[in-house]
């Protein structure tokens, strides 16, 4: 997993919650957590205290790769919210994580229009006025 840290964060910043912290406190460390169910085995993004499958309180964390691909994308060109109209164009892409799981994020990086279904990519971070790390995808060396 790449812990390399973009330029600083402009946009939302989510708000860590009791139940959300340890994912949080994680991207910090420069790590993405990833939930596995240890009664149906099945593993779930984004975090959250019970299995998403089956209602099983008893997931575990752990640390993905950050490795992925590209499931689909968007270029964005038009966004009047500040924060992130001075980013444009930008990618917002659902990215498979390896191990299943897809997860939003911005692919950052590079020329936007050379973004392609398929595209590999692994986790970084940016780091957002209050300190909170933001985890975003950036386009993997070949």
């Amino acid at each position: 997993m790449s812990t390399a840290v973009t330029p600083d964060w402009t946009g939302f910043v989510p708000v860590s919650t009791p139940e959300t912290a340890p994912f949080w406190n994680a991207c910090n460390e420069g790590v993405f957590l990833l939930q596995r169910c240890l009664d149906c085995g099945k593993t779930q993004y984004h975090y959250r205290a019970l299995c998403c499958h089956c209602w099983s309180d008893r997931v575990e964390d752990f640390a993905s790769s950050g490795q992925g691909t590209v499931w689909t994308y968007s270029v964005v060109y038009r966004n009047n919210t500040p924060g992130y109209s001075d980013k444009l164009p930008y990618v917002v892409g659902l990215v498979e994580l390896e191990g299943g799981v897809r997860v939003f994020g911005n692919v950052v990086g590079g020329n936007p229009e050379d973004v392609t279904i398929g595209t590999r990519v692994e986790v970084t971070f940016a780091k957002a006025a209050n300190g909170q790390m933001i985890p975003l995808f950036t386009v993997a060396a070949s």
